[in-house]
């Protein structure tokens, strides 16, 4: 019986544990949101960025490296930017980087 339990309680556990946050963080050295396209609104010592658009890229430079990675947005995503770390909602879009002579550009524009 105590078997039983026990093994009822860790799948349980387990289970609790997989659920998403509804976010995800990033630390980085430098963060650019794309003018015109985000609202922002200060939650000292934080401030929320909204999409104000779809589309709406905002470029991270990650700390430690030299990866610019831009993500685009649909309207009402957030990202929360507290010092060097960014928490983004879920639903964030990567794309990818081409990288150029002239530095770093988003593939597609």
């Amino acid at each position: 019986m105590k078997a039983l339990v026990s093994m009822g309680a860790l799948l349980v556990s387990a289970t609790l544990c997989a659920e998403s946050l509804g976010f995800f963080e990033q630390k980085f050295t430098s963060i650019n949101f794309e003018k015109g396209k985000w609202s922002r609104n200060a939650q000292l010592p934080c401030y929320k960025y909204t999409a104000s658009e779809n589309g709406a890229t905002v470029d991270v430079l990650r700390l430690g490296t030299n990866n610019l990675v831009p993500f685009r947005a649909t309207t009402g995503l957030t990202v929360v930017v507290c010092g060097s770390t960014a928490a983004f909602d879920e639903g964030f879009e990567a794309i990818k980087p081409v990288q150029t002579a002239a530095g770093p550009q988003r593939s597609g524009s």
